[in-house]
């Protein structure tokens, strides 16, 4: 009589949140950075050298999913980006002579979006292609870029970004799951390598001319709860 209570209470709740597995994660990645803009730009892939500069990062990720379709994620992500002006193929010979580091601190909420129904059932092979998106807090402290910016390139700064891209997920046992995920943070400054496109506008926040940093990163997730619903 009991069991029979409990097999009702869980599928009654399954009735009032509308899905068929609710699970908690914790997750942590390692890949690589690479910085896109005014002293490192290129117009459909980066050259061998402009790949040279990639800075590596770790993520760590809390990520709740409601649904097959949808998971919600909490991410802060900690690594560094770098660019060498001898990259950039325009004309500002003002750039050529330019290099610069910054660290990247960047705080997310994020919301995948699970091409095929994703669940932690070891009676089935589950995995599933994904997109991505969301929006960041991002921390940079960029040394380096344009000499007559070095007084603004001293002090850190904080400005918004928009995190977006494609990714596979395949969990490997109830527990834990593998995903490779490749995107972009499209950032809110030009000021990212401390080298500016328009030197009257200084900045730290803009919607013009923008910098952004691609990313690429391998992820091992750890389900540290989970509630099935039957099937039918």
């Amino acid at each position: 009589m009991n069991r029979f209570l409990l097999f009702v209470g869980l599928f009654l709740s399954c009735l009032t949140f509308d899905t068929l597995a609710q699970r908690w994660a914790l997750s942590a990645a390692t890949g690589m950075n690479l910085y896109k803009g005014d002293l490192s730009d290129w117009k459909l892939l980066p050259n061998f050298d402009q790949i040279k500069n990639l800075g590596s990062t770790v993520k760590f990720n809390v990520r709740y999913q409601r649904t097959q379709a949808y998971a919600y994620r909490a991410q802060v992500s900690m690594g560094s980006i770098r660019g060498d002006g001898v990259n950039n193929p325009g004309p500002n010979s003002t750039f050529n002579s330019s290099t610069f580091t910054s660290p990247l601190v960047e705080i997310s909420g994020i919301v995948d979006y699970n091409f095929l129904d994703y669940q932690t059932d070891k009676r089935i092979k589950n995995w599933s292609p994904y997109v991505y998106g969301g929006l960041s807090y991002v921390f940079a402290s960029p040394k380096g870029g344009i000499p007559t910016m070095s007084a603004l390139g001293k002090t850190p700064f904080f400005t918004w970004a928009i995190p977006y891209g494609v990714g596979v997920k395949y969990q490997l046992t109830p527990r834990l799951g593998l995903q490779w995920e490749f995107g972009s943070s499209k950032t809110f400054t030009d000021v990212l390598d401390n080298a500016p496109s328009d030197l009257l506008n200084q900045s730290h926040f803009t919607t013009q001319q923008t910098d952004q940093v691609l990313q690429s990163s391998i992820t091992l997730t750890y389900v540290i709860k989970s509630v099935f619903c039957p099937r039918e």
